[in-house]
């Protein structure tokens, strides 16, 4: 689950890269260079041109997950951000933790090659909206990748490539699932490709080059993903390698969801460890949506700690 930077070809905002925030795919890009030293950036969506189609075509079912099914159950909205100007696009789409309050925004990249087919990064459900507004980029899916391990992630490969029988699934070494580890097929995922290390063998290798990331075995099973820099663009795509939270909450994630958080939701209860939490009234505005925001990337980043820290040891 996730929330992530964004690359732009725009002058960035430049922020120091140690920076956290809540989860997902990220992209990192590099600003051309106004001096000597090298010097990275991350920059938040704002002010790059962002559209979206009407409600219609937004259902998808969905109740999978262990323990916690994956939201929203029927309906997700998808925005598309042009990040580089005929060149990368962002699509992304609100995503909950089950029952609870907690939502982020989930990311797919989808990059255009010299072959003049598009690079999907990261499958996200598979809506007639979400379809549509790919279809509006008028150039056929040649690759669909899975970067990762994670689950949240996993689920909509399947069905994605269903809507793109001619594309050639592309997925992360070392895959597993829990509590019970399953093949690929089960989710769906048929002809998949591994993605190797520093492969220079992909037909997409002189404009993306990549590197796997991966850890021993820590809890449940190994961090795994698959990282990739997009060469014309200088962009770094990661999926939880690096977190970022921008200010502003995402423009997928529902007002209600955001509410729901401030108003002293699953995310506050449990952090609180047992002491008495007020149950206040919340109204609609500004404030109170940032609160909600910061509740969820909180919580995410509270109960991924302990992994995250083993990660690194």
């Amino acid at each position: 689950m996730a929330a992530a930077a964004v690359a732009s070809s725009s002058t960035p905002r430049p922020l120091r890269l140690a920076q956290r925030g809540a989860l997902a795919p990220h992209h990192v890009s590099a600003p051309p260079p106004r001096s000597r030293r090298p010097r990275l950036a991350v920059c938040a969506s704002a002010g790059v041109e962002t559209e979206t189609t009407s409600g219609s075509g937004r259902f998808y079912f969905n109740f999978t997950g262990f323990p916690f099914p994956l939201g929203p159950f029927l309906n997700r909205r998808t925005i598309r951000t042009e990040a580089v100007k005929g060149s990368i696009w962002l699509f992304e789409q609100e995503q909950a933790l089950g029952f609870s309050s907690v939502s982020t925004n989930t990311r797919m990249t989808v990059i255009k090659l010299k072959s003049g087919g598009l690079w999907v990064h990261a499958p996200i459900a598979p809506t007639k909206e979400c379809i549509q507004l790919l279809k509006e980029l008028d150039a056929p899916v040649e690759h669909i990748v899975l970067p990762t391990f994670a689950y949240e992630h996993k689920i909509f490969v399947g069905p994605f490539s269903r809507k793109f029988p001619k594309a050639q699934i592309w997925v992360a070494p070392r895959q597993w699932s829990w509590p019970i580890n399953l093949p690929l097929e089960f989710f769906g995922i048929f002809r998949a490709k591994p993605l190797k290390d520093e492969d220079d063998a992909t037909p997409w290798a002189v404009e993306i080059e990549q590197k796997v990331l991966s850890s021993p075995e820590v809890g449940i099973g190994p961090y795994v993903e698959v990282a990739f820099y997009h060469k014309s663009s200088r962009t770094l795509l990661v999926t939880d390698a690096v977190i970022f939270v921008p200010q502003q909450p995402p423009e997928c994630i529902s007002k209600e969801s955001l509410l729901a958080s401030a108003k002293n939701g699953l995310a506050v209860k449990l952090l609180s460890k047992g002491k008495e939490v007020p149950d206040e009234p919340v109204v609609d505005n500004k404030l109170n949506r940032q609160k909600g925001r910061i509740c969820d990337c909180f919580f995410i980043m509270r109960t991924n700690k302990n992994f995250t820290t083993k990660c690194l040891s």
